[in-house]
């Protein structure tokens, strides 16, 4: 005698589609109609338009590169002349004044390339306290970021760099984390497992 199968949503292994019941190792999906959250909103507000445009970063990363050659020479002279007993207390010093200034440079360096590449894709990434840096426009500029309550439970939300993926080290039985990536969310203080991801090129280029 043929049986016929009336429960035709049935799936066995872990695929969850929406509501569920669950019977032994068996899943069935019961009707249901797909869910559209609502999602979270935010406004940035302008606080400083600094002066810094693309055109101004790119000198100024320039200008800092050629100056951070003079202390390299500076360095190795210094570092050579160290072999003379007679002058080896005057280049100690003189080492240790050009080496701090060559890790200035460097420093100020890697600031300016990272602004001028916020600048030059026009992307906005969060600081602290709701506080972001954008570079729309071709400009450096800080904003206020204000954010509507959760969605979900209402509650106070925070824009920040959440970490998404990361490593764990195992050293003498204690858990070392590293983080390998973090991307910019808006996050509810109630409860952290409400975020939403937000995209660093939201803002449409003209």
């Amino acid at each position: 005698m043929k049986q016929n199968n009336t429960n035709k949503n049935i799936n066995v292994g872990n695929t969850f589609n929406g509501p569920t019941q669950m019977f032994g190792s068996v899943v069935i999906n019961s009707p249901h109609e797909d869910f559209v959250e609502e999602p979270a909103t935010y406004k940035p507000e302008p606080l400083w338009r600094s002066p810094f445009t693309l055109a101004v970063l790119s000198w100024v990363s320039v200008i800092i590169g050629v100056l951070g050659i003079v202390p390299i020479g500076n360095i190795m002279g210094s570092a050579l002349s160290l072999f003379d007993d007679s002058f080896q207390r005057k280049t100690t010093a003189e080492l240790q004044l050009w080496t701090w200034l060559f890790l200035i440079a460097m420093i100020l360096l890697i600031i300016f390339t990272a602004l001028r590449r916020i600048a030059k894709k026009q992307v906005r990434y969060p600081l602290f306290c709701n506080l972001a840096i954008s570079g729309y426009g071709k400009r450096i500029v800080i904003e206020k970021i204000h954010i509507s309550k959760c969605p979900r439970c209402g509650g106070e939300m925070r824009y920040y760099n959440k970490p998404v993926e990361w490593i764990d080290h195992y050293i003498d039985g204690k858990v070392k984390r590293e983080i390998t990536k973090r991307v910019p969310v808006l996050e509810c203080k109630r409860n952290s497992e409400h975020y939403y991801r937000v995209d660093t090129a939201e803002d449409r280029i003209k």
